[in-house]
C-alpha cells in the first residue's frame, strides 16, 4: 500500500519453484474468480508424492526447497533470500544499500480420513531497503537538447515491508466428483517509511557540438537548488476471512456447478506524514506571484486513519456440455458483494461459450479420426467491478472519500487456439481480442511506482487490445514462445475548475497503462555436438507510455512521455549428468546445473518515472530515473 521507489523492488508473491501450472485471463474469466476488473493470475502449487530437496546459490538470490509425503502427511517448505545490493551499483543515485528481501511459503496437507483432509497455508514475507544516498549524476534531454543534473545529497531511506498469511481448510471429498471447504485465513500487513533525504544540486546545459572541444561537457548554468524529502508513513492491515466453498461435480461431466460464500473483516490504520520542499537560489518562488513569510510545499500530507469494516462476497457458476461430438460447452456464473463502508450492493453476471468442432472421442482416448485441425473458439461477456479497499479511497490530501464506489468494467472477450505442427513437432497458437467500457473510474497517476489516487469516481472510459502468442518447442524438452500484445485504453474525467468554477470534463486521455505495443520473446537452444549446454535468450519491447506529473496535470492532452522499454537478457547454462560427474553422486545430488545470466544485455537506461527540479525562472525539468544497468548473475541449483 504504501511502496513508492522502485529501487527496492522486492520479491514476487509467488515462488517459481513451487508452482505447479499458472493461467492468465486478460478478461472474460469465470465467476470463481475475485472482484479486478482487468485481469486474473490463477497459480496452482505442487503437491507432492515424494521426497524432493533443491538448493540454489547466487550471487542474488538463494532459495531452498524441501518437499515430501510421509504417512498423513505431505507438503513443503519454501525459503527465499534475495539480495540486489550489486544491481544498485548501476544507478545513478550513490551510496551504500542494503537491501534484503526473504521470504517463507509452507503447504501442509494432514489426512484425517479418508474423505477429510486439513490443509494449512503460510506465508511469511519481510523487504527491507535501507540507503545512505551521497550523490546523483543524471543526464538527459534530446540529442540537440541536453541537460546535466549533479546533486550533493544526504540523509537516509529506511523503508521495511512485513506481510503474513496464514491459511487453515478443512476439506471434505464424500466423492470423487463432490468437494467442500471450509476456511478460515488472516493476513497481516506492517509497512514504514521514514526518509529525510536532502540534495543540493546544479541544473546545466551540455554542449552538443560536435565539432567543439568542450563537446558533452556543461555549456552554461542553468540554476542551483535545494531539496528536502521528509516521511513518516506508517501503515498496519489485516484482513480476516471465513469461508465455505462447493463443487458438485467432475469440470469433465456434461453438468457441474460450484459456489463459495465469504465474510471479510477488514482493518486498516494509517498514518502518513510526508512533505517534499524544492527552491531555486535559496528561496522558493510562489507561483500565484504572491511574497510572503509562508513555507510553500511541494507536496504535503499529513493525516490519521483507521478503516473497520465488513465485506460479503459470494459466486454462483455452472458448466454445460452443449455437444458431446463437437465440444460445445457454456459457462454461466453470477458474482456478488457487498460492503458496509460504502453500503453498495454489486451483481456481476459472467458467461462464456467454448467450441471445439474437431475434437473428437472414443471410450479410451482422444482420437482425430478426421484429420483436421485442432481448433478451439471462445466467446466470453460479462460484469467485472473492483471495489475499492483502501489505496483507492485516500486522495492526495489524505482524506477519505468513504462513500467511493465500485469501478465498473463490462467485457466482451473472443478467443482462437490452433495448434500447428511442424514435421514431428507441435506448437500452440493463440489469440484474443477484448473490448472493456469502464464506468466509475477512479483517476490516478503514478509517483514513481506508487499508485496515488484522486479518490472519486470522476471517469469514464474504455480499453481494447489484441493479444496473440506462439509457443512450443524449437529443441526437444525447451519451450521457447513469442507474445504480441496491442491495447489502446482512455478515459474521461469530470473535475471542478476553480478558475471557470464550473465541472469541466475533459477529452478522452491516455490512461497511464496505455503502452500501445508490447513485444515479448523467449527462446531457448542447446549445442547440437553437446546437449548441457544450453543458452536462453529473451527479448521485451514497449512503446511509450504516459506520465502526468501530478493534480491538475492529470487532465491535459499532452503529457509527458516515458521512453519506450527495451531490453534483452542472456543466459548461458551447464547440465551435469550424474552419470558423467562422480562427484554429484559424493555430494548426494540427483540432478545439478550452473548458469550465467546476463541482464540488460546491451545497457539500456530504462526509465520508471522522473524527479522534477527548477531552474531560476522557476521553470520544472523532469529528470529520468532509470532502472538498473546491465548485470551478471551466477547461479548453483542442485536437487537432492
Amino acid at each position: 500500500q504504501l511502496i513508492s521507489s522502485g529501487q527496492q523492488e522486492g520479491l514476487s508473491f509467488i515462488n517459481p519453484d513451487l508452482v505447479n501450472t499458472v493461467k492468465f485471463s486478460a478478461g472474460g474469466f469465470g465467476a470463481q474468480y475475485g472482484d479486478k476488473m482487468s485481469s486474473v493470475l490463477d497459480v496452482d502449487y505442487v503437491r507432492p508424492d515424494s521426497f524432493k530437496a533443491s538448493v540454489t546459490l547466487g550471487t542474488m538470490l538463494n532459495s531452498a526447497i524441501i518437499s515430501g509425503r510421509k504417512g498423513r502427511f505431505s507438503g513443503f517448505v519454501g525459503l527465499r533470500n534475495f539480495n540486489n545490493g550489486l544491481i544498485t551499483k548501476s544507478l545513478d543515485v550513490n551510496g551504500n544499500y542494503s537491501m534484503r528481501f526473504s521470504d517463507v511459503q509452507s503447504l501442509i496437507t494432514y489426512k484425517l480420513a479418508r474423505k477429510w483432509n486439513i490443509e494449512f497455508l503460510g506465508n511469511l514475507a519481510s523487504n527491507a531497503y535501507q540507503l545512505n544516498p551521497t550523490s546523483r549524476t543524471s543526464t538527459f534531454g534530446t540529442i540537440q537538447n541536453a541537460f546535466s543534473l549533479n546533486v550533493g545529497m544526504a540523509g537516509q531511506e529506511a523503508l521495511n515491508y512485513v506481510y503474513g498469511m496464514g491459511n487453515l481448510t478443512l476439506k471434505y471429498k464424500p466423492t470423487v466428483r463432490n468437494e467442500f471447504q471450509w476456511m478460515i485465513n488472516h493476513t497481516a500487513i506492517a509497512e514504514e517509511e521514514v526518509f529525510d533525504v536532502e540534495g543540493a544540486y546544479f541544473l546545466s546545459q551540455l554542449d552538443r557540438d560536435l565539432s567543439s572541444k568542450t563537446y558533452g561537457k556543461p555549456l552554461k548554468t542553468l540554476g542551483y537548488g535545494y531539496y528536502l524529502d521528509h516521511g513518516r508513513n506508517r501503515m498496519t492491515s489485516g484482513v480476516t476471512q471465513f469461508a465455505h466453498l462447493g463443487r458438485i461435480g467432475k469440470t469433465t461431466d456434461a453438468f457441474s456447478w460450484h459456489y463459495s460464500v465469504r465474510l471479510n473483516r477488514e482493518l486498516v490504520n494509517d498514518k502518513i506524514a510526508e512533505w517534499y520542499y524544492n527552491d531555486s537560489a535559496e528561496y522558493n518562488l510562489n507561483p500565484w506571484g504572491a511574497m510572503g513569510d509562508t513555507i510553500l510545499f511541494d507536496n504535503y500530507i499529513k493525516a490519521r486513519n483507521e478503516l473497520s469494516t465488513l465485506r460479503f462476497k459470494g459466486h454462483w457458476g455452472a458448466q454445460w456440455r452443449l455437444s458431446k461430438r463437437e465440444q460445445i460447452w457454456l459457462n454461466v456464473g453470477i458474482r456478488g458483494q457487498y460492503w458496509n463502508l460504502n453500503q453498495e450492493l454489486i451483481a456481476m453476471p459472467r458467461m462464456s461459450l467454448s467450441w471445439e468442432p474437431n475434437k473428437n472421442y472414443n471410450e479410451r482416448q482422444r482420437v482425430d479420426s478426421l484429420k483436421r485441425p485442432d481448433i478451439l473458439f471462445k466467446f466470453a461477456a460479462g460484469a467485472y467491478h473492483q471495489p475499492g479497499f483502501y489505496r483507492e479511497l485516500r486522495g492526495f490530501d489524505g482524506v477519505l472519500n468513504k462513500s467511493l464506489l465500485s469501478q465498473k468494467s463490462h467485457h466482451l472477450v473472443g478467443g482462437f487456439e490452433r495448434y500447428i505442427y511442424a514435421g514431428t513437432r507441435k506448437f500452440k497458437y493463440t489469440s484474443e481480442a477484448y473490448f472493456k467500457s469502464y464506468q466509475d473510474l477512479v483517476p490516478y497517476l503514478f509517483d514513481n511506482i506508487r499508485i496515488r489516487y484522486y479518490a472519486q469516481n470522476s471517469a469514464q472510459g474504455y480499453a481494447w487490445g489484441i493479444d496473440q502468442r506462439l509457443y512450443g518447442e524449437f529443441t526437444d524438452g525447451l519451450e521457447s514462445w513469442f507474445t504480441l500484445g496491442i491495447m489502446q485504453t482512455k478515459e474521461r474525467i469530470t473535475y471542478f475548475d476553480e478558475k471557470s468554477n464550473t465541472n469541466v470534463t475533459t477529452d478522452y486521455l491516455r490512461r497511464p497503462t496505455d503502452r500501445r505495443v508490447n513485444l515479448g520473446v523467449v527462446f531457448q537452444d542447446q549445442m547440437p555436438n553437446n546437449p548441457s549446454l544450453r543458452v536462453n535468450l529473451s527479448l521485451n519491447i514497449g512503446t511509450a507510455i504516459p506520465y502526468y506529473l501530478d493534480g491538475s496535470a492529470r487532465y491535459t492532452t499532452t503529457p509527458n512521455v516515458i521512453p519506450p522499454y527495451r531490453r534483452v537478457d542472456i543466459g548461458f547454462s551447464k547440465i551435469f549428468d550424474p552419470h558423467k560427474n562422480a562427484w554429484l553422486t559424493r555430494l548426494g545430488l540427483k540432478n545439478a546445473w550452473l548458469s550465467a545470466d546476463i541482464f540488460n544485455l546491451l545497457a539500456i537506461n530504462n526509465v520508471i518515472g522522473y524527479s522534477w527540479v527548477k531552474d531560476l525562472q522557476n521553470n520544472r525539468y523532469g529528470v529520468p530515473d532509470y532502472l538498473t544497468g546491465r548485470r551478471l548473475n551466477i547461479r548453483f541449483y542442485g536437487s537432492f
